[in-house]
């Protein structure tokens, strides 16, 4: 079973639900960049509710493919997001169990948004101990860029898609719908709101997160 999505900025518990589900992840970089998505932002959990961190973009990207993104790089985003993460984790229970593997993220110049946020994707699924292949779709011959040139260029046999997703018409596989129901569970603030990344469960609840991302 393979599943296709654009990489997402540390992205919410459905998406790694959906990685944990399938035996091929493949980050869409070929596909065009969309703003006000995951795919440059991410969601977090504070005291007031939630707020978004987002990656600054060089020039106007949007429509572009998103491998050729380029981030902005002479702000100081990679310190004021991870300022965000400690400021509104450090306090969970599990927040130093990941620090030390965490914060090197943060120290990595990046210049390309794909390289960033497929790294962001790899380094999730890896707290949660998932492992799944990931494969970056400008890695496959052709660099195919939509669904059914993926799966073409794959052979994959079956094709799981969300069920708000309707599948290409074009497309030569099997197809499989995936409905993930989101686990109410203790957040470090008073109230539960999901939709957050799926970092929010790994600093709340450590090792357990992945058998609630399951149950």
């Amino acid at each position: 079973m393979v599943a296709i999505r654009p990489p997402a900025y540390f992205p919410p518990l459905w998406y790694t639900a959906l990685l944990y589900h399938v035996d091929h992840f493949i980050l869409a970089d070929t596909f065009r960049y969309r703003g006000q998505s995951f795919q440059n932002r991410s969601k977090l959990r504070n005291a007031q509710g939630t707020h978004w961190i987002s990656i600054p973009l060089f020039g106007r990207p949007q429509g572009a493919p998103f491998h050729t993104v380029e981030i902005e790089t002479g702000g100081r985003w990679r310190e004021k997001h991870w300022r965000s993460f400690l400021y509104d984790y450090r306090t969970t229970m599990y927040f130093e169990f990941y620090e030390e593997t965490f914060r090197p993220f943060f120290d990595v110049t990046w210049e390309n948004l794909a390289h960033c946020t497929c790294r962001s994707v790899a380094l999730q699924a890896e707290f949660y101990g998932i492992d799944t292949t990931l494969t970056r779709a400008s890695a496959l011959e052709g660099a195919p860029g939509s669904v059914s040139e993926i799966v073409e260029a794959l052979g994959a046999e079956m094709l799981v898609l969300p069920t708000d997703e309707t599948p290409p018409p074009d497309l030569e596989a099997d197809v499989q719908s995936f409905a993930y129901e989101h686990p109410e569970y203790r957040q470090n603030f008073e109230g539960f709101i999901p939709g957050v990344t799926g970092m929010d469960l790994l600093f709340n609840y450590g090792r357990e997160a992945p058998r609630l991302l399951t149950k």
